[in-house]
């Protein structure tokens, strides 16, 4: 063969190459279009591709600091600099502040509300109204998909060395799920072994999910609805009864669950404590207790933990119901996350039942009785 055949010969092989190049990126971007329009908004999994893996620590993953995100309802999340949702912040206190550090999942982490909705934000807004004296500041800590075992390990590798004066931990009711399936919500990474003591009941624990990813690669699949349906068509399909367990509400916890969860949160306490921190649990309710006759036997179970382990517990139970029969507008956007008016009502009561409880400086029982009137 000459050499002009041979340079006609790949300048062909190039140009049909090319031409399937673009082929398969046509057909990838037309099949993310389908996958979008076929599935339409998926709001819960918009927080996916926002994570990393943080190996070498015990909190398994975190936010990725920088990530901005906007959802198909107009929600904006962005993760400052320290790799939590809100504004930045420093880990050195500014002088006379009383600093409030808030822990939890993405009831916390303020999920289908803008920052500003969140309980938290709430929080400080009423917390700094008015001439106070120390000012209050609150930090948000809370991470999608986390629970009581990954919680306490971020308080003692991170949350601590912010200097809180005061931490309050969110309870969600699915804490006492197995925590594989919320792990596997909030991220396709591959995060690396989850220890028994991340789970409630570790003799029930459920298998990971196979189709893990490293990073970048993760984060990029998390973007895609076609690389997530692939990704879901290509997972070992679980029992329903399986997954049905798993997101189950626990409104009558074992006692292998509560000891599990007592010990956990007692360790925060003594570790708060420590670090010249007060610790103090926050139970946020779930949507099926604001119905007449709705459980409560977890709240009666967690206040008596609370007294157990000399842990202050603040129950928003009674504020919801309350709230509920108010008006009509709705509390909760699914089972477990509020809406904007759930956060404020949260908010609300928290600020009263924290003053009630004597822990926060400058507001005293004068506060408190006009909260309980």
């Amino acid at each position: 063969m000459t050499r002009q055949a041979t340079i006609r010969t790949a300048r062909s092989l190039g140009r049909r190459l090319a031409a399937i190049g673009a082929g398969v990126v046509l057909a990838l971007v037309l099949g993310e279009i389908v996958a979008r329009l076929a599935t339409g908004p998926r709001p819960a999994a918009v927080l996916r591709g926002m994570h990393r893996a943080a190996p070498g620590h015990p909190w398994l993953y975190e936010m990725q600091p920088g990530a901005r995100r906007v959802a198909p309802d107009g929600v904006e999340y962005t993760i400052n600099g320290n790799g939590f949702r809100g504004p930045e912040s420093t880990r050195d206190k500014p002088p006379g502040t009383f600093r409030i550090a808030l822990i939890g999942d993405s009831v916390a982490f303020g999920y289908g509300v803008p920052f500003e909705a969140t309980f938290g934000r709430t929080l400080e807004a009423r917390l700094q109204s008015g001439a106070r004296d120390p000012s209050f500041e609150v930090l948000n800590f809370g991470i999608s998909g986390y629970n009581p075992y990954t919680e306490a390990e971020l308080l003692r590798g991170v949350v601590l060395d912010f200097a809180p004066d005061l931490v309050l931990v969110q309870f969600c009711i699915n804490d006492l799920n197995d925590p594989t399936q919320h792990f596997d919500a909030s991220t396709m990474l591959a995060i690396g072994e989850v220890p028994d003591a991340a789970f409630p009941d570790p003799t029930r624990r459920q298998r990971p999910r196979a189709t893990t990813l490293p990073e970048p690669l993760a984060a990029a699949c998390d973007a895609s609805r076609l690389c997530t349906l692939v990704a879901a068509a290509l997972e070992p399909a679980r029992p329903l009864e399986e997954m049905l367990a798993a997101l189950k509400p626990h409104d009558r916890p074992s006692a292998a669950e509560m000891a599990w969860l007592e010990g956990l949160y007692a360790r925060m306490a003594r570790e708060a404590k420590a670090r010249g921190a007060a610790l103090a649990v926050v139970v946020m309710p779930y949507e099926s207790q604001l119905a007449p006759g709705g459980e409560d036997t977890l709240q009666r179970e967690l206040r008596a933990l609370g007294a157990r382990a000399d842990i202050p517990v603040i129950d928003l139970l009674p504020a919801f119901r309350r709230a509920s029969t108010q008006d009509a507008a709705a509390l909760f956007l699914d089972m477990w996350h509020p809406t904007p008016r759930g956060h404020r009502v949260a908010g609300d009561e928290l600020q009263q039942s924290l003053a009630c409880a004597h822990l926060l400086p400058g507001i005293g029982a004068s506060d408190c009785a006009r909260a309980t009137d």
